[in-house]
């Protein structure tokens, strides 16, 4: 199984932050390997919203991501379940903290390909992911602290 943990601090209150990571539909918009973004049930957020991704890896549309959000708790956290190229989940948490808030996004999932996949994770991919999710938590401290 694969982890990753990505913090950022971010001058703005719980409930701005919520705003932005909230918004399923406009989180292409500062997920830096997002190339398509689609909510492919009726109901827009919370348990149950099922989301289908395209990301790129490396430069290359390469992962094709299908997700269901199971927990749903403003301005706090949600999860979601991964269903597609990689299985497992992932988690936004939204704490306060003096001055602003501590936004953490925590993936586990495991890679395809068995053993190859899960050394290729820890060599080449998880690393690049870090740098790229931390990115895209920079995107969200800019959108929450301008707004």
């Amino acid at each position: 199984m694969a982890h990753l943990d990505v913090r950022v601090f971010i001058r703005a209150t719980p409930e701005r932050v919520w705003e932005v990571i909230s918004d399923i539909p406009e989180q292409a918009s500062w997920m830096v390997d997002v190339r398509r973004l689609e909510v492919t049930t009726e109901q827009r957020s919370g348990v149950g919203t099922v989301v289908e991704v395209t990301s790129e890896l490396f430069g290359q549309p390469l992962v094709k991501d299908k997700m269901r959000i199971t927990a749903w708790q403003p301005p706090h956290r949600f999860d979601v379940e991964h269903t597609g190229q990689f299985t497992g989940t992932g988690s936004f948490i939204v704490e306060a903290a003096p001055g602003g808030s501590i936004l953490t996004w925590i993936e586990d999932f495991k890679p395809p390909l068995g053993p190859a996949g899960e050394a290729g994770f820890l060599l080449l991919v998880g690393p690049h992911l870090k740098r790229v999710f931390g990115r895209s938590l920079d995107n969200v401290r800019r959108i929450a602290e301008e707004r």
